[in-house]
């Protein structure tokens, strides 16, 4: 500062405490004297003196009173001072000296790659081969298993550590593997070995040749014989093997001596490398797996530590369980252990032979029967068969499924009237004992499941804004959303059941229903689940599609169209045909396999509205996408052929893919459906086929009718084909 600055400061303390903040960058303090500042007008002396170690040596303000220099502090005070610091405001930092903090935002992507803690006692190489895994190879959303305290140890061996990690593609997951061994053999001179890995070159030249095997099978008219041929699996498992440290502890009392068993103890841990991805993974659930063993292994051992004084009895070897799908009073199966009144200090061992759960205390019971109970509409038990959450989650889920399977009437009756309907049937009843035992987030996921299950099987009672607002509520409570009840969710929102009156026909779904489906897969991609599928895609192509066989004229042409159809308008036809070009190039620039389910789906939906082009191609291209046609493939073609009644198509395809049909490998198994609906197929075509085989007359398809009667059996057809003329 100059010091043409300073004589312009009149104030002398100011000017004494500008010269302090500068000098007090250097460590030596200042300390001001009394006479200069001391106040103008006489002010009473602070309540407590402070020590001159409290100097604010980097306070850019003037202190309030006068402060002693060199005085004598007595030791107590100091001590009393020092015990009791007095409430002061923090020391004042002036800006030049303020140090400024950088606010570290997380990104996505390196959520991603957070390594995982470090387990107790690890061994040396996990945490270097963690970082190697995430680094250096790529793998995302690495999890680590410690399951060294399992008792018995798993398959792949004892003392075994669990890493679970992602790879992006299926080149990332062999390359990753490959390059995984390569460094652990160079590295730390181990002999790692990778199931399911192919080669660096094996890859290539493997899906090479396949598609040359179905570039051939396409214009040989066949399909591949394998549908999976291990090629892309989704899943290597990187066994690395046994290294040096990381063996559990076990205390001396626990060290039994003698004979106990055959092998040696095992020194060391192995440590295996589960490579998969995203659809993989999700596919699997490793986590859950061995989670889920886990607590149950420490359930166990935390029962078997117990021990009871001789007082209440001897100890047991092995804890009573409870059935996970029947009441309590369903134990013919097994052997129970009961407590024993007197003193008895034998091993008491038993046979089980199904699974079993711990006993818990009779305030955390609920009210949940088993399927079949359910099932056979008993009256609801009481609270002393009940199984744990867990069992009762998984029984809820089986439930869920179960309604699928059952005729559509029984299953709508289940559900009683609707959601608001808790006491109607003894399903309804169940599903309120569990409800209301289970935390906020299972009781909204729980919700969802039995809404969806209603609307798909389209139940009066539940309706889709309902369910949108619950799944709202559901985010809106940031409770986690999984892909298997997004997809869920999904399909309730595309279900449709279309109405044939001819007066007021419904053939597709309303644009407001469609319109909170897109809602649906919006926060689907939000919620990091990936949209961009041909499971996703196909869903909403059906959805935007025609539910039954149409024909489109103009307003003015009232000539009759094909039977079975239903008419609409010109603008509502090329309405649909928009979305389905640009869902068909999303196909195309998705360029991954679709399931028979979708392939089905789409072949329907294509032959209803009359676009053979695009049916027939994705008929031929079945041995692409790896999938062979079955019988429920012919008897898919078959059929609706036979509903559109059209004789020139019909003929086409009995002419061409009845002789494929035989040539298929693996072989088509023909049962009598598919026979009754080719027969079906030939009545269309050649009316009078039945009195030409009769009277032994040539016709185009009277020998194929002739082998139909024989795989039938004569009388049968003939009974079948004099009911259909009726």
């Amino acid at each position: 500062m100059s010091r043409a600055v300073l004589k312009g400061i009149q104030c002398h303390a100011c000017c004494h405490t500008i010269v302090r903040s500068f000098v007090a960058l250097s460590g030596v303090a200042v300390t001001p004297s009394a006479a200069s500042l001391s106040p103008r007008f006489h002010r009473p002396p602070p309540s407590r003196t402070f020590p001159p170690q409290h100097v604010r040596v980097f306070s850019s303000q003037p202190p309030q009173g006068p402060e002693p220099v060199d005085e004598a502090v007595p030791e107590n005070a100091s001590a009393q001072e020092n015990s009791n610091p007095p409430d002061q405001p923090e020391e004042h930092v002036p800006w030049y000296l303020q140090e400024e903090v950088h606010e570290t935002v997380s990104h996505p992507v390196r959520r991603q790659q957070e390594l995982p803690p470090l387990p107790p006692n690890p061994p040396p190489i996990l945490g270097v081969l963690l970082e190697h895994i995430s680094v250096d190879i790529g793998l995302d959303n690495l999890s680590l298993l410690d399951l060294r305290s399992l008792d018995p140890p798993p398959a792949l061996g004892a003392n075994l550590i669990m890493i679970v990690g992602t790879a992006r593609s299926t080149k990332h997951l062999n390359v990753s593997a490959d390059r995984l061994c390569r460094w652990l053999r160079t590295t730390y001179r181990l002999r790692p070995d990778a199931d399911g890995l192919l080669g660096r070159n094996e890859l290539k030249i493997k899906l090479r040749r396949k598609a040359r095997r179905a570039k051939l099978a396409k214009s040989a008219g066949s399909t591949l014989t394998q549908t999976d041929d291990g090629i892309i699996t989704g899943w290597i498992c990187v066994n690395v093997g046994t290294v040096d440290g990381g063996q559990p502890r076990q205390p001396d009392e626990f060290r039994r001596t003698g004979f106990i068993g055959f092998g040696t103890p095992v020194e060391g841990t192995r440590i295996v490398v589960q490579m998969m991805t995203e659809e993989k993974r999700e596919e699997l659930d490793l986590e859950g797996l061995w989670q889920r063993t886990l607590a149950r292994n420490s359930i166990r051992d935390g029962t078997h530590s117990q021990t009871q004084s001789p007082e209440e009895g001897s100890q047991q070897v092995g804890a009573t369980r409870e059935s996970a799908t029947g009441a309590s009073a369903d134990l013919g199966d097994r052997v129970s252990h009961r407590h024993q009144n007197q003193m008895n200090h034998e091993q008491r061992r038993g046979i089980c032979t199904s699974l079993r759960r711990m006993q818990e205390p009779q305030s955390k019971r609920v009210d949940s029967r088993s399927l079949q109970q359910v099932e056979e509409d008993e009256p609801v038990a009481g609270t002393d068969a009940c199984p744990t959450t867990k069992i009762s989650i998984a029984e809820f889920n089986s439930s869920i499924r179960n309604l699928n399977y059952i005729p559509e009437d029984k299953a709508r009756a289940k559900l009683g009237q609707g959601m608001h309907d808790m006491t109607s049937t003894p399903w309804v009843r169940w599903f309120r004992a569990l409800y209301l035992q289970s935390n906020p987030e299972l009781r909204s996921t729980q919700k969802l499941e039995r809404m969806c299950a209603a609307i798909l099987l389209h139940h009066p009672g539940y309706n889709k804004i309902v369910l949108w607002e619950a799944f709202w509520r559901h985010l809106r409570s940031n409770y986690p959303l999984s892909r298997p009840l997004g997809l869920r969710i999904l399909d309730a929102m595309l279900s449709f059941k279309p109405v044939l009156n001819p007066d007021c026909p419904r053939v597709r779904l309303p644009d407001s229903e469609m319109e909170l489906a897109l809602r649906v897969v919006d926060q689907l991609c939000l919620r990091n689940i990936s949209t961009f599928t041909p499971q996703i895609l196909a869903k909403l192509l059906v959805g935007a599609s025609f539910q039954s066989h149409v024909y489109f004229a103009k307003l003015d042409d009232n000539s009759p169209g094909p039977e079975n159809a239903i008419r609409i308008t010109k603008d509502e036809y090329d309405a649909v045909l928009v979305v389905q070009t640009r869902l068909a190039k999303l196909f195309d620039v998705c360029r991954s396999r679709p399931g028979p389910t979708e392939v089905d789906s789409l072949l329907r939906v294509y032959y209803y509205q009359r676009s053979f082009d695009q049916f027939w191609e994705i008929w031929k291209k079945m041995p692409f996408f790896g999938i062979a046609r079955a019988k429920n493939d012919y008897q898919l073609l078959f059929q609706l052929h036979a509903e559109s009644a059209k004789q020139d198509a019909v003929t086409k395809c009995l002419s061409t893919w009845v002789p494929m049909m035989f040539r298929e490998r693996p072989f088509i198994k023909i049962d009598d459906e598919l026979v009754r609906t080719i027969m079906r197929c030939i009545l269309i075509v050649e009316p009078d086929v039945q009195r030409k085989s009769v009277e032994f007359k040539q016709g185009q398809f009277v020998a194929l009718w002739k082998w139909c009667q024989k795989r039938l059996d004569k009388k049968e057809a003939e009974a079948w084909y004099t009911q259909l003329e009726v």
